[in-house]
C-alpha cells in the first residue's frame, strides 16, 4: 500500500534536476519508504504513515520533517540536499 502513495513522491524527486545533477538516486526499502542517496551513502528516507510524509535522516530514528503535501516533501528535499 505504501508503495502506492508514495509513487507520486518518487516520480516527482526523481524528475527534479536539482538532484538529479547532483547524483540523487532513488529506490524503494523493504517497507516501501523512498531512499534517498548519492554513490551508495544514504541522506534520508521518506516514509509514509497517517500522518502524512516522514523525512528520516541517516542514524535517527524520529523523522526530522514532517507534511501531508507531497510538494513541501519535494521542496525540503531539494533545499536539504542541494546544499550538501
Amino acid at each position: 500500500m505504501n508503495k502506492v502513495i508514495n509513487r507520486e513522491l518518487f516520480k516527482l524527486l526523481e524528475a527534479n534536476d536539482t538532484l538529479r545533477l547532483k547524483g540523487f538516486s532513488l529506490s524503494y526499502d523493504q517497507d516501501d519508504g523512498i531512499i534517498v542517496d548519492r554513490a551508495g551513502h544514504v541522506h534520508g528516507i521518506w516514509i509514509h504513515d497517517s500522518k502524512g510524509y516522514a523525512w528520516v535522516s541517516p542514524g535517527n530514528s524520529e523523522p526530522k520533517f514532517r507534511t501531508e503535501d507531497v510538494k513541501s516533501a519535494v521542496l525540503y528535499t531539494v533545499v536539504v540536499l542541494a546544499q550538501e
